[in-house]
């Protein structure tokens, strides 16, 4: 088991949350977005007419993931965790739990990020070493793992937080990976140069500033 380094403290961040956003409060007072609003913006609409036709199955996903969000929190943090009466979240977990061990070393997890750069903010899964290097790790669970194409989203919040995590600690963060966990027991490890989605996140940021302002 990789234990986390506490040698790098952030300072934490006031979080906002309104029904169509969220934001941080950064130590000198500014307002950010969370990374995840402003990378799922131009996708709102789809998101938000589907929570409204699918109310159960929406909430039964978020609370879902929120589970095994909590679980390989504590696990990372305290060790082992008890099992949970869900076989679902069990599973998913322990997948989860084998893609983690597979790090060199745990850095920081949930940790509070923002950059006066992007003008973004949020909490970063997980910052690892992978084969040396450090990574930004997000954790996804999903009905079914997806193809990489539609992870476009996904690599834009790790992008994100890479530079965050630069800007914030001054370490650089050459790679960024998804550790995706299914409903149907299937586990995949994406990963990527943290470099490959700066376009597009700028892209993102350009769209997102340009119409919530309007």
């Amino acid at each position: 088991m990789k234990t986390v380094n506490n040698k790098i403290e952030l300072p934490d961040l006031e979080c906002v949350t309104s029904n169509s956003s969220r934001y941080y409060v950064t130590p000198d007072g500014n307002n950010y977005p969370s990374v995840t609003t402003v990378v799922n913006w131009d996708k709102r609409e789809f998101f938000a007419e589907w929570r409204r036709n699918n109310p159960g199955k929406s909430e039964a996903i978020l609370s879902r993931g929120t589970k095994v969000h909590k679980l390989i929190e504590d696990y990372i943090e305290v060790g082992m965790v008890p099992a949970q009466e869900d076989p679902v979240v069990n599973s998913m977990f322990s997948n989860l739990v084998s893609m983690v061990d597979s790090l060199d070393e745990v850095v920081a997890v949930e940790a509070p990020l923002y950059s006066d750069l992007l003008k973004l903010a949020g909490r970063v899964d997980c910052v690892g070493i992978m084969d040396g290097e450090y990574c930004i790790v997000d954790f996804k669970t999903s009905s079914k793992i997806k193809q990489e194409k539609y992870l476009t989203e996904y690599w834009c919040q790790a992008t994100a937080y890479a530079i965050m995590w630069q800007e914030r600690t001054g370490i650089p963060v050459p790679k960024i990976a998804i550790m995706m966990v299914s409903v149907d027991g299937k586990k995949k490890l994406f990963t990527k140069d943290s470099r490959d989605l700066v376009p597009v996140l700028k892209s993102k940021i350009d769209r997102y500033n340009l119409e919530s302002n309007q």
